[in-house]
């Protein structure tokens, strides 16, 4: 590969790498109202019999008294735990005695699955904060604490979780469920039973733990997440990547995030998340990343293909707190969804609950698409798979007239290479009146360089949105089509054992997976490839290595989802065939109209 060509590669790279900030600088996020980021309103639910009603703040007062850990607090609780269940028609709230808060919730609508290689699914319903802390438990807070263990109470559609400490503090949880099936609101009430001002400082909460869905998930879509008022921010990179050019990266370790701003803040995967919105907003949100210990060989060969490298990503809300005079108490009150990454749901709970989706820009075109593929198998009753292949068309079609412009451009292009390539060598040694050569011979002809590439550019965006949709649309999970068991997840046939060690595409211990649609995408590629004109102002080598690029990315996107390779086969199927409709069309003049033969008489 020639200067040019590497020039245009890191080019092209760094266009990919901006286009995110411009697309923030052109298209910047509109402020929230005047205190929006430092007052939210009372968080309630349409239909909700217990709204929760803001504590006001109590006032800084002199003769403030630290407040100390009791004498006999171990750290961590001890003993057995008593657990309490909450529940309605799609989820269960499990609470804990040890640190009084949620030990997991269970969603009955949902299943687990037993991963790519053993398919299927278990009768177990999915778990969320599965292995992490209690939801709503203090964090690292022994003063608050004591030995952690909580007397849990029953109430009219709710629980009370009581704890009276020895340095005078008396810590009180109320828990009741919504009429949203994945909403609970929650009260936490800190009481001074003490004669005494005393100086909490600051009060940390967990706010659940992402978690793998399974133990076949790398975990590459954790995520943790916090809103504040106006923007979300949402943090990637908690599992080792392959980094730039296959050069293995370090995991985020940690995260801090947030400065008296955080509106609320939720823990996801790929298709679930927590989210955690209090009445007023916390000062700080972190993440840790907390890996589980290595795989044993037991656990290799009781689950195939469990995935090396698992992890939970536990969140915890820091809130400033003033002094708590004697009698006196502070209340922090709390709205808890835990469920789906379902966007129309989300949409319609507490302010901005869609952003989990982290569709970000793309999320002008993710929407429509995502709302037109419901609309399809609500409405028409088309199984998911289907609904992808006919929206795939639809855009096709929308983008039809642009893609045969730069269909015919790049024709026209092949059939100027032989005058191009003339000028090229003719001009070879004079750079300047090569450039003007090449302008002057394209005015000539008709030909327009950027016809080619602004259609291409005008559907990108198009084409991420649907990227981005189809990667976290919970709708797929467990949908079928034809051999297809799961298009949310690689359409795995069979293995084939003893090629595990094969780069990206094999399973140590287990062997290569055979998924059958990025073969099918990956042909689909190599002929929509040998049917495109090559660029004539390429050389030999660069023109061979485009018509086998489709050859590197079987390695990238083998394990990739079968409903996006299948979304990519389609759209590869349909611009074959347009590229030979639009062939078949009468060939354009090539270059300027040649001169008229002494002695005769131009025709008229």
């Amino acid at each position: 590969m020639d200067r040019k060509g590497i020039a245009i590669l890191v080019i092209a790279f760094g266009l990919l790498l901006g286009l995110q900030p411009l697309a923030k600088l052109l298209y910047p996020t509109k402020p929230g109202a005047p205190g929006a980021t430092n007052r939210i309103g009372t968080p309630t639910v349409p239909g909700d019999t217990n709204p929760v009603v803001s504590a006001p703040r109590i006032p800084s007062l002199d003769g403030v008294v630290p407040l100390a850990a009791p004498t006999n607090a171990p750290g961590v609780p001890v003993g057995p735990a008593q657990l309490f269940v909450l529940t309605n028609s799609t989820t269960r709230w499990v609470f804990t005695s040890h640190g009084g808060g949620i030990h997991h919730v269970e969603l009955n609508d949902y299943d687990e699955f037993t991963g790519r290689i053993a398919k299927g699914r278990s009768n177990a319903p999915v778990q969320l904060n599965d292995g992490g802390p209690p939801i709503l438990a203090f964090h690292d807070s022994p003063q608050l604490d004591g030995d952690g263990v909580y007397q849990l109470m029953p109430l009219t559609n709710g629980l009370r979780a009581e704890k009276d400490l020895a340095n005078g503090l008396r810590i009180i949880r109320e828990y009741r469920l919504t009429t949203n099936d994945h909403l609970l609101h929650a009260v936490l009430q800190i009481q001074n039973r003490t004669t005494q001002v005393l100086d909490l400082r600051q009060v940390n909460l967990n706010a659940g733990a992402a978690t793998p869905i399974n133990t076949h998930d790398k975990g590459d879509l954790i995520s943790v997440d916090w809103f504040n008022g106006s923007k979300s921010v949402q943090t990637l990179g908690w599992v080792p990547t392959p980094g730039f050019l296959c050069v293995p990266s370090s995991p985020r370790a940690d995260y801090r995030g947030g400065e008296g701003d955080v509106v609320w803040a939720a823990v996801q995967n790929q298709f679930f998340a927590l989210i955690t919105y209090p009445d007023r907003p916390a000062r700080e949100f972190s993440a840790r990343r907390i890996a589980m210990p290595p795989l044993t060989a037991a656990q290799r060969q009781a689950d195939p293909g469990r995935a090396e490298s698992l992890a939970i990503v536990p969140g915890v809300l820091h809130f400033d707190t003033s002094p708590l005079p004697a009698g006196g108490f502070v209340e922090h009150r709390f709205t808890v969804y835990a469920g789906p990454k379902e966007y129309f749901a989300l949409s319609r709970l507490q302010p901005q609950f869609d952003r989990v989706m982290g569709y970000g820009f793309f999320g002008f075109f993710a929407k429509p698409l995502l709302l037109s593929m419901n609309f399809l198998h609500n409405s028409l009753s088309l199984p998911y798979g289907w609904c992808i292949v006919v929206i795939t068309f639809l855009i096709k079609l929308l983008f039809w007239p642009l893609t045969a412009i730069s269909t015919r451009s790049m024709k026209r292009m092949a059939e100027l290479g032989p005058q191009l390539q003339a000028i090229r060598e003719k001009y070879k040694d004079d750079p300047t009146r090569l450039n003007e050569k090449t302008l002057q011979f394209m005015r000539e002809s008709g030909y327009n360089p950027v016809a080619g590439c602004l259609p291409m550019l005008v559907q990108i965006p198009v084409f991420i949105g649907f990227f981005t949709m189809l990667r976290s649309a919970i709708e797929l999970r467990g949908a079928s089509f034809f051999w297809c068991t799961d298009l949310s997840a690689a359409d795995t046939l069979f293995v084939i054992p003893g090629l595990g060690f094969v780069p990206f595409l094999g399973v140590n211990g287990l062997g290569l997976p055979f998924n059958l649609m990025p073969l099918f995408y990956v042909a689909t590629a190599l002929w929509q490839t040998h049917l495109t004109p090559p660029s004539p102002q390429m050389d030999p080598t660069q023109q061979k290595i485009m018509r086998w690029m489709p050859l590197m990315f079987l390695a990238l996107f083998y394990n990739y989802s079968a409903g996006l390779t299948l979304y990519w086969t389609i759209q590869n199927l349909l611009s074959i065939l347009q590229t030979k409709l639009t062939h078949t069309r009468p060939a354009t003049p090539t270059g300027p109209a040649p001169a008229a033969r002494p002695g005769k008489r131009p025709a008229r």
